[in-house]
């Protein structure tokens, strides 16, 4: 898998790589899906500690 690695302070390159997926969607079972799916899961625990949404 090319180019993976820990967002850290690198969130909107992270963010501009996985919003080519939403225009032009990996066939399922891919090296593009598994990147698609990998990046989602590294945005998602950034945004999770970083961006936490507490409850109300």
């Amino acid at each position: 898998m090319e180019n993976i690695r820990p967002i850290n302070n690198e969130y909107d390159w992270a963010i501009a790589e996985i919003a080519r997926y939403f225009d032009n969607e990996p066939v399922a079972d891919s090296p593009e899906a598994y990147r698609f799916d990998v990046l989602a899961t590294l945005i998602e625990a950034y945004e999770t500690k970083h961006y936490p949404i507490g409850a109300k």
